[in-house]
């Protein structure tokens, strides 16, 4: 009887689920339009879902069946889109080629899966970098039963702009990491550092072979919320309650989010509830979403800001009526600190900053759906400095002891100087899979070696992060790795496909810095196979720069074909411009193998004094600390040359470059230059070799 009971409930449980579950379906289409949002240029690249930028905000029901159909309506270019931690099938999860089908040109795909989760998650392209052109846009999941008590709901997509096309500005740092310096206004100069009393800091910078601010790398035309920069987000009525759901969708920039002049009552992470926790600022790495709760006091306007944290811009959304109460300003952070890069934004806080935030969650599987209520929680003082390890689980995420444990160190690494970044010492395209048994608990323990933050994205899986709170360890999708520091990540293997795993920094990404984590017990559909042959993460890029030189004195080319490990180099130079009597042409190849040591070989052609010659040559070459790069060569007949090279930034404009070659057997060479600039591309200036002086000019492409 008490068997037949059971069964009862269990069906009738199963009716009333179906009974309450509702098909949800979007349609979506992708456009290129003209548009301006920073207020200074329109453009023509851009991407829109809908006519919109950022897409429109897709509401569904935890039990819902979503069905989602992506028209593409560009002429030339597929697209895709991915749903940014929600659980569903690999097929559905909007990868291209590794995961579903591209979107081809003039046709459709449609989505399809069941909601199993609740809370605040988005959705963007996983197609180049079209994110960075406006294919973004939020994803909000409500509980079945309503937990917290909310007057109303607000939405906020955080974004980061530029009136470049994302496709050059990738070609641009592949030229120079440092190439957005000059529009960010963050060179660091000799002078600058002695007038901030920071000369030993600049010295010291140097010594650790450490060039340009690097707090973020793209310099942006605009911050955005909701894709404006200041919009009126809501007018709540005084004691009406905000539950504030902040995404951020940016390419590549950290956003410190502050709420008005008050603490923020933060109760939820990357869509999972957490013990409530009171923080007066949020540092937000790229994927990462929070949700706060929000009681409009009376007859006020609060401004919710986002500040970018290299201090380059900030974007502002008002919530209220009445007075306005601004967020606490932020200093820019300082260009001439030693950057130990532990705590990377220390010289931005109001008094000790907010560290990297990685929010953090509660969400395993099975009990994403128990989330308690945050009513009658007696809220401890403010955070200050909120990091992943002050967040605490709601419920326990604790694995069984007895479960096998894969453990896995990915050690993130990169180099600025030729923006690549990689994985373990590999690109994704040199080393795609990280195979996974189903059943074993993964852990990965993410060693960021590289002065920048890598927000670690996960798709298919949520994962606890190991902090003090033990069993009850906060779950997440994105954790933020801090320069220099170590998070360690893990899951349970319970998700049988092949899943992308990389920093959500899109340049990143594209450079290299991610793998796929693929079950040994899947095996996908015909078609995807067929797919999954073509992945672009396979293959790496070629990318081209240069320079022209051209003086009183002297006239000089470089151009330059690289990868991620290795370069093509062709160098022309004379010293008489009638008769060439006095030039040199090189064609070499280099092969990197740390981000300081390569090895070079190739030929050298000179014509001096009536003589030609040309020579097989081997070499050497190391990056010294106080960036000195030094190349040792080896010609065909046993003779060698040492080169020389340094720049000095005097000023923000003014610089210097020194080279000076020593040739057994031959000339000595030198050349050194003062040059002025206020772009990346052009300079002028002195230029004097071991010949003459001379004035003239510069131009790198």
């Amino acid at each position: 009887m008490g068997k037949l009971i059971s069964i009862v409930v269990l069906v009738m449980g199963v009716f009333s689920s179906l009974a309450f579950a509702k098909t949800v379906t979007y349609e979506l289409t992708i456009e290129k339009k003209p548009v301006n949002l920073s207020g200074k240029k329109t453009v023509d690249f851009a991407l829109m879902v809908n006519g919109q930028i950022p897409a429109p905000t897709l509401e569904f029901t935890e039990g819902d069946e979503a069905v989602i159909t992506v028209h593409n309506r560009l002429e030339n270019e597929e697209v895709s889109l991915h749903w940014h931690g929600v659980l569903l099938p690999p097929l559905m999860d909007g990868v291209p080629y590794l995961n579903t089908p591209p979107i081809y040109a003039g046709e459709d795909y449609t989505f399809r899966f069941k909601i199993r989760q609740n809370g605040t998650y988005w959705y963007h392209s996983h197609t180049m970098v079209q994110e960075q052109k406006g294919v973004y846009g939020a994803i909000v999941i409500h509980p079945k039963k309503p937990i917290v008590k909310a007057d109303k709901d607000l939405v906020v997509v955080l974004s980061d702009w530029s009136d470049e096309n994302a496709d050059q500005i990738m070609k641009n740092l592949k030229k120079d990491g440092d190439y957005y310096l000059y529009k960010k206004d963050s060179i660091r100069s000799y002078w600058g550092a002695f007038r901030a009393g920071s000369l030993w800091g600049q010295l010291s910078n140097e010594w650790s072979r450490m060039g340009g601010m690097d707090l973020s790398d793209v310099g942006y035309d605009a911050f955005l919320i909701n894709g404006k920069r200041g919009p009126q987000l809501v007018e709540a009525k005084p004691g009406e309650r905000v539950r504030v759901r902040i995404i951020n969708a940016s390419a590549s920039s950290f956003f410190y989010v502050s709420l008005g002049d008050q603490p923020m009552q933060v109760i939820a992470a990357d869509g999972v509830d957490i013990e409530p926790t009171m923080a007066n600022e949020l540092l937000m790495g790229m994927a990462e979403t929070y949700d706060v709760l929000f009681t409009v006091p009376d007859h006020k306007n609060y401004e919710l800001r986002a500040t970018s944290q290299d201090g380059t811009g900030q974007a502002s959304g008002w919530i209220g009526k009445g007075a306005k109460v601004y967020a606490r300003e932020k200093t820019k952070p300082g260009l001439y600190s030693t950057m130990d890069h532990m705590n990377h934004g220390d010289d931005m806080s109001h008094e000790n900053h907010m560290s990297h935030m990685d929010h953090d969650n509660n969400m395993s599987h099975e009990n994403h759906m128990n989330h308690a209520g945050h009513e009658g929680h007696k809220m401890a003082k403010a955070i200050d400095s909120l990091t992943v390890d002050d967040l605490k689980s709601k419920t326990s995420t604790a694995f069984a002891k007895d479960r096998h444990v894969y453990d896995l160190k990915l050690v993130l690494g990169g180099s600025m100087e030729r923006y690549v970044w990689h994985i373990n010492g590999k690109a994704i395209h040199q080393d795609r899979d990280i195979n996974v048994k189903e059943g074993d608990i993964v852990r990965f323990t993410f060693v960021n070696e590289t002065m920048m933050h890598h927000p670690m994205h996960l798709h298919g899986h949520f994962f606890r992060v190991i902090n003090k709170y033990g069993q009850y360890s906060p779950l997440k999708h994105t954790v933020d790795v801090p320069p220099h520091g170590e998070r360690t990540i893990e899951f349970d293997a319970n998700e049988p496909g092949q899943w992308m795993l990389h920093c959500h920094n899109l340049y990143h990404m594209k450079s290299g810095m991610a793998r796929v984590v693929k079950y040994m017990s899947y095996t996908p559909t015909g078609e995807m196979a067929e797919f999954d042959k073509m992945d672009p993460h396979r293959h790496e890029h070629l990318y081209y720069d240069g320079r022209l030189e051209a003086a009183t004195n002297h006239a000089q080319a470089d151009f330059r074909v690289s990868r991620t490990w290795d370069a093509l180099e062709v160098k022309a130079e004379t010293r008489e411009y009638d008769d060439f009597d006095h030039s040199e042409a090189d064609v070499l190849y280099r092969r990197w193998v740390s981000n300081y040591l390569s090895f070079v070989g190739g030929g050298v052609y000179f014509s001096e004094y009536d003589k030609d010659e040309a020579r097989g040559v081997l070499g050497v070459s190391y990056i010294f600390p106080l960036l000195l790069e030094a190349q040792l060569f080896v010609d065909h007949r046993g003779e060698f040359r040492l080169d020389l090279e340094r720049k000095f930034q005097w000023t923000k404009y003014i610089y210097s470059d020194g080279h000076l070659a020593l040739r057994e057997n031959q000339d000595h060479e030198f050349e050194v230059t003062l040059m002025y600039a206020q772009n990346w591309t052009w300079a002028v200036g002195l230029m004097l070799t071991e010949d003459r002086g001379g004035v003239g000019a510069q131009y790198r492409f």
